[in-house]
């Protein structure tokens, strides 16, 4: 029976027991804990029966004592159970404490101390060794039952929680789908939110297993903030890298806000690692049941397909799937594979070359005056200018944290692997030579040549100026994105160095006037 009953449902039938065969006006169990720090968890007060009242045991108290010692305690009377006194059970109602007889039993299993079982009376001369020997026994049995239940709690907490994250496990996680989806109607959906950090393999290769573990336990502590202080919010890990929230009760023109809340708060996350921080970045994808998807498997795989059109996107959180395609402006005829293979290289990449390729486009249009055919090479060369990237190892791009004098040394190959690449495409020749200079000086300080001012091609001047601020403004793997005045800011402080001052000026003037949408 110890293992089938609940301790209140254990507790309860006690009662009943004791009460046809010992006079009992009280009988409570307190229950020990490693920090001493013992109460009174289940206690039937004359017919009056309290679950987890948690009192605590006084300094005083009888039940301490025998937790302490393993010691019975027993009398017919209060000078010989309590000869110095004892701490009453009701501070709050001092004339309810009007214990005669008492006896206080050790509950034990595996030789630990577990607890104490306490049954007392009114009456005086009430109870006999053989009353103290069928307590005791029944205190021992009372012993393995806790024993028995904390063993079970333990084990379904380790079947149902993570034991890295303490958040619900994937099996949890897919019963609450699924007690979630069977009540979710066109006017209360559920939305099934998946998360994946993007690039963490990489991550734990770089800094280690345990170092990912600690940013595992970040994501989840923000979930379960987001879970405490909303009942409508379920929150678990789903796998290795990716979790699942699953939120409640939202009209359909409240969810896409919520999921843009849920995503702004863990766009704060970073992994501060000795003079640097990293950005902890998680690609998220969204599902609407039941317009979306009706039963689990389906709002899985979708979730699964969106969270990766989500990488594509930057991290954005996506809830549709007609979210693919991208505006690219300018003409790449005969090279359309390379293009392809480019935009597909990584999502830093990818977003990184199509928000150049789209200021390049605005920023001729307010104040970077160039005729036909220099404005389609600028085109052209702000999405091609790190083509050579194709050929640089995926362990430099998306390392998360700086680079080595070696692995530096590699990435700044890609200038001239892409002027090799494009140099051997008819029509391409002079993109060729944009894109290999576009990491050249001012001063004469840059690479892969050391050339300077105006000897430097002119787009190739400008693809700098847009390729650093892009840089300086979006998360990459190995920092955080700064805000758009600092990162102006900086190319003025490099005007004349670094970059063009002309083409400076004529920047940071569209920029700041031109009124530009944000980079997206």
């Amino acid at each position: 029976m110890a293992t089938d009953l609940s301790l209140g449902a254990l507790f309860d039938r006690l009662t009943q027991l004791l009460a046809e065969y010992i006079d009992a006006s009280v009988v409570f169990i307190a229950l020990a804990r490693p920090d001493g720090r013992h109460s009174v968890e289940y206690c039937y007060d004359h017919g009056e029966i309290r679950r987890y009242p948690h009192i605590p045991l006084g300094s005083k108290s009888r039940a301490r004592a025998v937790i302490e010692t393993g010691e019975i305690i027993w009398g017919n009377s209060p000078a010989v159970w309590a000869p110095e006194g004892a701490s009453p059970l009701n501070a709050d109602r001092p004339w309810t404490n009007d214990t005669v007889s008492a006896m206080f039993v050790p509950m034990r299993s595996g030789g630990a101390q577990l607890g104490c079982l306490s049954v007392q009376t009114t009456n005086a001369d009430a109870y006999t060794e053989e009353d103290v020997e069928t307590v005791a026994a029944i205190g021992h049995y009372l012993g393995v039952a806790v024993e028995n239940q904390r063993m079970y709690q333990a084990l379904q907490r380790t079947a149902e929680y993570d034991p890295l994250t303490s958040l619900a496990n994937h099996s949890r996680m897919s019963r609450e789908l699924e007690s979630a989806l069977a009540g979710a109607t066109s006017t209360h959906p559920i939305t099934a939110v998946m998360l994946n950090i993007v690039n963490f393999g990489m991550f734990n290769e770089t800094y280690g297993h345990d170092e990912g573990d600690v940013v595992l336990r970040s994501v989840a502590d923000a979930l379960r903030e987001l879970e405490s202080a909303d009942e409508t919010i379920t929150v678990g890990r789903f796998g290795g890298d990716v979790f699942l929230v699953i939120l409640r009760d939202r009209t359909p023109d409240l969810i896409v806000h919520a999921v843009e809340r849920l995503n702004a708060r863990l766009n704060d996350l970073a992994y501060v690692a000795r003079d640097q921080t990293l950005p902890v970045s998680l690609a998220c994808g969204y599902v609407v049941a039941p317009f979306d998807a009706g039963n689990r498997s389906d709002v899985v795989a979708l979730c699964v397909h969106r969270t990766r059109l989500s990488r594509k996107q930057g991290c954005r959180p996506i809830g549709e799937d007609d979210v693919d395609a991208y505006t690219i402006h300018g003409s790449f005829a005969g090279i359309e594979t390379i293009v392809e293979g480019l935009l597909d290289r990584d999502p830093y990449t990818r977003v990184h070359l199509l928000q150049v390729n789209t200021m390049a486009k605005l920023w001729c249009e307010y104040n970077l005056e160039l005729d036909h055919s220099a404005l389609a090479l600028l085109l052209q060369s702000s999405l091609l200018h790190d083509v050579g990237k194709l050929l640089v190892s995926d362990r430099i791009l998306v390392k998360p944290g700086r680079l080595s004098t070696v692995e530096y040394q590699a990435a700044q190959q890609h200038a001239t692997y892409g002027r090799n690449i494009l140099s051997s495409h008819p029509g391409y020749e002079e993109v060729a030579r944009i894109v290999g200079e576009h990491h050249e000086r001012y001063d004469g300080a840059g690479y892969p040549h050391g050339i300077a001012g105006e000897s430097i091609h002119l787009l190739a001047r400008a693809i700098a100026i847009l390729d650093a601020f892009s840089a300086m403004v979006q998360d990459r793997p190995y920092h955080r994105g700064i805000t758009e005045d600092a990162a102006l800011g900086e190319l003025q402080r490099c005007a004349g160095t670094q970059f063009d001052p002309h083409l400076v000026d004529r920047f940071v003037a569209w920029r700041v006037e031109g009124s530009p949408p944000p980079l997206a």
